[in-house]
């Protein structure tokens, strides 16, 4: 066999599979989200509340890089008892649709007699 054929035929094997590889790849195949979100807090920290009185939680937003705003997806512990003094922390979760945990955030109430 003559070098310039070998090397054509060669080129042409090279090829065909090199397009039979990338053909098996699937076209809508998304990278894999690994970002979790972000949860901002909205308001201050800490917050001081009057015994007794009524105290309305700010809350907090989260956002995500792929599912964008998730902030009604966030679980909220908030632990605040008006009625007994004390330093209490209100806690933020979300996880994305991937299962992604972002960092908890948390707000510091304080709740005595003023």
């Amino acid at each position: 066999m003559k070098p310039k054929r070998f090397i054509l035929i060669s080129i042409v094997i090279f090829l065909a599979f090199s397009l039979a590889i990338f053909s098996c790849k699937k076209k809508d195949e998304k990278p894999k989200d690994t970002t979790p979100p972000v949860i901002t807090l909205l308001g201050s920290s800490p917050v001081y509340s009057a015994k007794d009185s009524l105290y309305v939680d700010a809350g907090a937003t989260a956002a995500d890089d792929v599912d964008g705003d998730i902030t009604g997806k966030i679980q909220v512990a908030n632990p605040v008892n008006i009625h007994v003094e004390g330093t209490y922390k209100v806690k933020y979760n979300v996880t994305d649709a991937a299962g992604n945990n972002a960092v908890e955030v948390s707000r510091t109430v304080i709740v005595a007699i003023m």
